[in-house]
């Protein structure tokens, strides 16, 4: 079993979506896989219902035959719940005592400007700390300028022990869709061949490698 956390300590940067898009990718692939949402606002089990859902601790339902959803706020199952997954992709909440209650294999960090970089520098000894690789994503930078965004690159390839995804997530229609319609963006009218789907399978693709499925894909 691989757990992946998708974490940084700001809100509505893309955790969300990036959770649900890598929970679904993974099962379209037969990965046995559990979307668990620790955010108390619950919107990864909204958004894997379709946008009806009735939210109590614990919540939790199947959605298809190789992906299961589990509403936890703050709160990860204990580890011989989760092994009966190959894939538990976790939402985490904009928490800084998050790091200290999830064990990860890989930390997802999305990045899209600086405020999220000093947010991600505030936590970022207990994540170092933590088990796990960390994953920097820049999500969304396209919108603060080339010049904001090469600095934004070099200040994130200057974190020690961190892997920086080379190519950014753009800002793009098709994904903002995603979250309007409770669908993967390839799934979103005229979405599957924009060039933010092709970013977004680009990315799961790598998340999974990364896991160790890459000879699934």
């Amino acid at each position: 079993m691989k757990v992946v956390a998708v974490y940084n300590n700001k809100g509505g940067i893309g955790k969300t979506t990036f959770s649900a898009h890598i929970a679904v990718y993974a099962a379209g692939f037969r990965i046995r896989t559990l979307a668990v949402g620790l955010d108390r606002q619950g919107d990864l089990v909204r958004w894997l219902a379709g946008g009806d859902c009735a939210l109590q601790d614990g919540t939790s339902f199947r959605k298809g035959e190789h992906l299961s959803v589990l509403y936890s706020p703050m709160e990860l199952p204990d580890r011989d719940f989760m092994e009966d997954y190959e894939l538990v992709v976790v939402d985490c909440p904009p928490n800084v005592e998050i790091v200290d209650s999830v064990t990860a294999d890989l930390w997802v960090v999305p990045l899209d400007g600086r405020l999220a970089m000093e947010n991600l520098g505030n936590i970022y000894g207990a994540l170092r700390s933590a088990d796990g690789e960390i994953y920097i994503v820049l999500n969304r930078c396209d919108m603060i300028g080339k010049r904001a965004l090469e600095g934004l690159k070099r200040a994130a390839h200057q974190i020690p022990n961190a892997t920086v995804r080379p190519t950014p997530i753009p800002a793009s229609a098709a994904i903002a869709k995603a979250a309007e319609y409770f669908r993967p963006v390839w799934d979103v009218p005229y979405g599957r061949k924009t060039y933010g789907a092709k970013a977004v399978r680009s990315l799961c693709d790598d998340v999974l490698r990364a896991s160790g499925f890459g000879g699934r894909l």
